[in-house]
């Protein structure tokens, strides 16, 4: 990860400007990062240094609506706002709104404005697969245009640098998080699923919410992370448990700030409905160390689900198990990461050349045996997930087995 520092005072960051988003739906459909605004720092002669797209920076951003939360309540929630005022900078609110496109991306001296966000993937990845598919066009065209021989296992190679590409990144991902003590001396809660709630390998695997010292650590059936604050200005600061009115029984548990605001919603019956469940539920408040409440609820009538209309609906489907096709299509590399088309079009182009590899003579050879590499790169991880999952991962392993 690249460090950047900035100095705060005379020649470094001087003031920090709220722009809040323009055109909502446009922003959602170009630029879903900046759809509550971006946070600029500026320097003393209004260059941008910095910019906080803050839907980056919030972290239940994939399951609350632009309408159900306000620019001014995420920049509070996200944290920024506190840091402004421990920098003793001032905090403006621009009338103009944040237009990506119109203020360019270049910075003070030329240099680039620093876009403080996590990237899903690695810059190289990008340029790797864009160069593998102009290498391919152009090698490709040559050959058929009558150039020389060697332009056919030039076109084969530059295809195989996308799936090559694609294999790197999830390997060194795989040794990463194989080495990551991220989560060394955490307390950590695993679901105990009640009578009907069928788990597999992978949840009894995957799921927790895990306590940190500074963090809460919230990982659903597969692996997607919330990291929420654990103490300070934006952190949790108490659990509220809804029960059901008419039986009395816990329906889900919310994890709120000190606003009042809901940060993460746990439905109670995959987590504490099971025979380990109320060992579960009292090592999960004394690991968060924070004041408890019940509330008691009426589940809404005719609804579809019984978390519809709450902010934060989405989360209790997502912390409760999945079923197979689902939890497979979530954990897809080319379904959830990359194009999900991309298998049948590598396979496809890779067809022109595989003729090589049977009674195929010169440069037709090199060209069949890197179209074969390019198959199996594309193919082989592909069936192999499939396979494990069917077999083995995302299969149910009983009820309210702990």
């Amino acid at each position: 990860m690249r460090e950047r520092r900035f100095p705060v005072g005379e020649d470094g960051i001087r003031r920090a400007v709220h722009f809040l988003p323009g055109d909502l739906w446009e922003t959602v459909r170009r630029s879903p990062g900046d759809r509550w605004g971006v946070l600029v720092f500026q320097g003393a002669d209004g260059s941008e240094l910095v910019r906080v797209p803050l839907a980056a920076w919030l972290p239940e951003a994939e399951l609350v609506g632009v309408l159900e939360l306000s620019p001014a309540q995420c920049l509070r929630r996200t944290g920024p706002e506190t840091l402004v005022t421990r920098l003793r900078i001032p905090l403006e609110v621009s009338n103009a709104p944040w237009d990506l496109a119109a203020r360019g991306e270049g910075g003070r001296r030329g240099r680039q404005v620093i876009r403080a966000e996590h990237r899903g993937l690695p810059r190289w990845h990008n340029w790797v697969r864009a160069a593998g598919m102009l290498g391919w066009h152009v090698a490709l065209m040559a050959a058929f245009s009558g150039g020389p021989s060697w332009t056919r296992p030039v076109a084969a190679g530059a295809l195989f640098l996308l799936p090559g590409a694609d294999v790197v990144v999830r390997v060194s991902g795989w040794w990463r998080r194989g080495r990551c003590d991220a989560f060394t001396g955490a307390e950590s809660v695993k679901p105990s699923p009640g009578a009907g709630d069928a788990v597999t390998h992978r949840a009894r695997r995957t799921a927790a919410v895990r306590v940190l010292p500074g963090e809460i650590v919230l990982t659903n059936t597969v692996g997607e992370e919330r990291w929420l604050a654990h103490h300070g200005d934006h952190g949790v600061t108490r659990l509220l448990q809804l029960i059901v009115s008419e039986s009395e029984c816990p329906l889900a548990v919310e994890f709120r700030d000190k606003d009042g605001e809901v940060r993460a919603f746990l439905p109670s019956g995959p987590w504490f409905a099971g025979p380990h469940g109320k060992d579960c539920w009292k090592y999960l408040v004394r690991a968060l160390g924070v004041p408890v409440s019940d509330e008691w609820c009426r589940p809404a009538g005719g609804a579809h689900h019984w978390s519809e209309g709450h902010v934060l609906a989405e989360d209790a489907r997502r912390m409760a198990p999945m079923a197979e096709a689902e939890a497979r299509r979530r954990t897809g590399w080319y379904s959830s990461v990359v194009d999900r088309n991309e298998p049948f079009a590598l396979v496809l182009l890779s067809a022109v050349f595989l003729p090589g590899l049977v009674g195929g003579t010169g440069a037709a050879v090199p060209a069949g045996v890197l179209a074969g590499l390019t198959v199996g790169a594309t193919l082989g991880p592909q069936l192999c997930r499939v396979l494990f999952s069917r077999m083995w991962f995302d299969r149910a392993v009983g009820e309210g087995v702990q």
